[in-house]
């Protein structure tokens, strides 16, 4: 069975790296082609420092790249950020409808709304930043909604960094269920909160720098060091690990937005034959 999910979804799957200016990966998200369009995590809105995106689907060997491109963030975010309104969602959709991805396949999103515990589920993303696709398995341990009503999937199968924007597809009928949100665990947040705490120690010391000496040592620099390589050792440790518990956002807002987007091109077909038909 899962043989025939890696069959059906891994050329419609794809990598997000996210570049600065020296061309360096600093994010790194899975997601997916759904007609024209690559929807991902939320996360893809707000990566800080990105200067370009490169999107890449691979062949079946989940090494070799069937297609890539590389497209400034600015672009990325701003001109084709289509389908979510402030933010909201926990999900990303992208208009890609570009010569380089108009011979990949899409996935289908299922239209199924209630879903039994214990169910099987597969998953296909990038993880750890690797550019090797990979599949996974799991099952649907739990169904919950947060405050905001926004309903999510807990999927106990292993997702990590990178992870975040995979489909999560039921093997029964290809069909898109979720899709992996990033990692929301206490050791996540911990990651955070340590990163936050780590910047706002760099800037305190940046202010004070140079005004202390110990002869030709300035103590400051060293601790700007020190705090650097916390800085590193974190991003390490938070890149390389993983999780057994996940959650992945249920696909109420996304097919909404699909639902409409295809009533408005079928209005916009019939008005533009009803416009042409009138002035033959």
């Amino acid at each position: 069975m899962l043989t025939n999910v890696w069959k059906s979804c891994y050329a419609s799957v794809c990598q997000l790296n996210f570049l600065n200016e020296r061309g360096v990966c600093i994010d790194s998200l899975s997601g997916f082609k759904v007609g024209n369009y690559l929807v991902t995590s939320q996360q893809a809105f707000c990566i800080v420092n990105a200067h370009k995106v490169q999107i890449s689907f691979v062949e079946s060997d989940a090494n070799t790249v069937s297609a890539s491109m590389k497209i400034p963030y600015a672009e990325f975010t701003k001109e084709l950020r289509i389908g979510v309104v402030q933010d909201s969602g926990h999900y990303a959709i992208f208009s890609i409808d570009f010569p380089e991805f108009k011979n990949i396949p899409s996935l289908t999103l299922s239209e199924q709304r209630s879903f039994s515990i214990g169910l099987s589920v597969a998953s296909l993303g990038f993880a750890s930043g690797y550019s090797n696709l990979s599949l996974k398995s799991g099952i649907i341990a739990s169904v919950f909604a947060d405050s905001n009503g926004i309903r999510f999937l807990q999927f106990d199968g292993q997702v990590a960094y990178g992870n975040s924007g995979s489909p999560i597809v039921n093997p029964n009928t290809m069909g898109v269920v979720g899709i992996v949100s990033r990692r929301s665990t206490p050791a996540s947040n911990a990651y955070h909160q340590l990163k936050d705490i780590i910047t706002t120690n760099l800037e305190e010391l940046k202010r004070t720098e140079a005004i202390v000496k110990f002869g030709d040592i300035d103590p400051i620099q060293v601790l700007i060091a020190n705090q650097n390589q916390l800085k590193l050792l974190a991003n390490v440790i938070y890149r390389h690990s993983s999780t057994s518990i996940s959650q992945a956002v249920m696909l109420d807002g996304i097919i909404s937005f699909f639902n409409n987007n295809a009533v408005s091109s079928f209005t916009n077909n019939v008005m533009d034959k009803e416009y042409k038909l009138y002035n033959s």
